[in-house]
């Protein structure tokens, strides 16, 4: 059923929100600290259709091949709502990645229930999800163990500094698997076969090693006591 020409131009001139208000719009949308310290492609795309929105909003109506004023209306109001969209939605991403979540998130498996979904993730070539479950695989286990008090409250880099200790020999590992983690969970990285791998031969020399016996308070004062090793 077609719209009669005058209620069509109607709906268009509720929906344009006039080129004045739409800067304002756009401008307060802007402003926000948070989408200066974008610098990645994404940002200067959106930068760039930002600029063509402005270059919409300045057209001379009377000026060879302008949009009518309605048609003109309905566009600007919905590139404006797509920009404005899109710039929430990289400040919600950024947010994220700026704020690592604890490694075992709100699941509560066994070690071994991780590491068996990290084996079929790598077998199915899903090696992101391999590469998460491994590392809780590796966090849980030394929970289990009795080496990590705190477990669900720790983010991977503090689980691989409470490790570094008991498993010094695996320290490095520890650390580089962290990394991979946050960079996979958080940062939208990809993931290879190799990372999958690695984390998991990782999670087995832990399981497999005794750890070092735990620093007592005495210790530690002999170690900083005067005349004593440093």
């Amino acid at each position: 059923m077609r719209l009669p020409a005058a209620a069509v131009a109607d709906a268009a001139a509720r929906l344009d929100p006039g080129n004045d208000q739409a800067r304002r719009w756009l401008e307060e949308e802007l402003s926000s600290a948070a989408y200066r310290e974008h610098t990645d492609p994404l940002q200067r795309l959106l930068d760039a259709l930002g600029r063509a929105l402005d270059n919409l909003l300045s057209v001379d109506p009377s000026s060879t091949g302008a949009l009518p004023s309605a048609a003109a209306g309905v566009v600007t109001a919905l590139v404006l709502g797509l920009l404005v969209f899109s710039l929430r939605s990289v400040r919600r991403e950024h947010r994220a990645v700026q704020t690592p979540d604890t490694v075992l998130g709100g699941e509560r498996l066994t070690a071994s229930a991780f590491r068996e979904r990290a084996a079929t993730a790598l077998h199915q070539g899903r090696y992101a999800a391999a590469v998460v479950d491994a590392v809780r695989a590796i966090a849980q286990r030394a929970a289990e163990r009795t080496l990590l008090d705190d477990a669900p409250s720790l983010t991977a880099h503090e689980v691989a500094l409470r490790l570094a200790h008991p498993f010094p020999a695996q320290a490095d590992g520890l650390r580089w698997a962290a990394d991979v983690f946050d960079a996979v969970a958080y940062g939208n990285h990809d993931a290879s076969r190799e990372d999958a791998e690695r984390i998991l031969a990782l999670d087995s020399e832990v399981a497999a090693t005794r750890p070092a016996p735990r620093r007592t308070t005495a210790d530690t004062s002999a170690l900083t006591a005067p005349g004593g090793s440093r």
